[in-house]
């Protein structure tokens, strides 16, 4: 061992000369262009077709995921844009419907003041009475905004109710469906005077008795406010007879009345202010 280790440190330089010429001539040989590989190129390469192959099916699956992952990425960033896009143009939309609204029963209350001489508060309905015996409403404006007790609500259609309790912001409408409600009123095309009554079993009609044995009232007949209470103008729409309802062997009667407002539909009301001559 002592030998070999002598003869190589001998013939060190030479072997490291020796090294160096084959490096030179394989790197030499192996640059070059050729047309033919050698039988262990050839081996090698072979050897490496599978590891090569599954390594690029493999990268490229990763950059497909990647991608997906990265267009997904995008997708759901994109529709959450759209869906609040979607939200804020919803919102939009209905705003503009209120404001149409608002401005569509800010033309009746115009024209209805002009119509009839009365000066008139807009207000909304913002909450109903949950009790199954009282039929009331309850708007938005109150004594702050000059609303009393019993002043009369009505729509362009007709007569709602009256006034009858008042906070500084809000107000209660007894509805005229109610069984406490009873209104003056008279047959449009008689003149005819009757007492429009509420507490009808299907709470969505009224009932109209006669107030002289004389009265006529037939089916299809309008009935509208006689204007003799302090409550309510003269010649309000009320509501248009649909039966007429013999009592106590047909020497009286009872017409039923389907009211012209819709009480399931309120949005908005109109308060009946006092004249400015102090009138009511």
């Amino acid at each position: 061992m002592k030998r070999v280790l002598d003869m190589i440190l001998r013939w060190k330089v030479p072997l490291i000369i020796l090294l160096v010429i084959i490096m030179v001539g394989t790197i030499h040989y192996t640059s070059t262009s050729r047309l033919k590989i050698s039988l262990f190129e050839g081996l090698g390469r072979d050897l490496l077709v599978p590891f090569q192959w599954v390594f690029s099916r493999a990268q490229r699956f990763v950059l497909h995921q990647v991608e997906k992952v990265q267009t997904l990425r995008t997708l759901k960033e994109r529709n959450a844009e759209l869906e609040e896009l979607v939200l804020s143009l919803q919102a939009e939309v209905l705003e503009l419907r209120n404001y149409k609204r608002e401005n569509e029963w800010l033309r009746e209350a115009l024209d209805f003041k002009n119509e009839r001489g009365h000066d008139l508060l807009v207000a909304e309905v913002i909450g109903r009475s949950p009790s199954n015996w009282e039929s009331t409403i309850i708007l938005n404006k109150g004594f702050a905004h000059g609303v009393e007790q019993g002043m009369a609500v009505v729509t362009n259609e007709g007569v709602v109710g009256t006034v009858v309790s008042v906070s500084r912001f809000s107000s209660t409408v007894l509805l005229i469906i109610d069984a406490q409600s009873a209104t003056g009123g008279l047959v449009q095309s008689t003149g005819d005077l009757v007492l429009v009554e509420g507490g009808q079993a299907d709470r969505e009609t009224l009932s109209a008795r006669p107030l002289s044995r004389d009265t006529v009232v037939e089916v299809g007949d309008v009935i509208v406010t006689s204007g003799l209470s302090t409550i309510y103008p003269k010649n309000i729409p009320i509501g248009e007879v649909v039966a007429v309802e013999p009592r106590q062997h047909n020497l009286s009667f009872a017409a039923v009345v389907r009211p012209f407002v819709d009480f399931n539909r309120l949005e908005y009301v109109l308060i009946v202010l006092p004249q400015d001559n102090g009138e009511s």
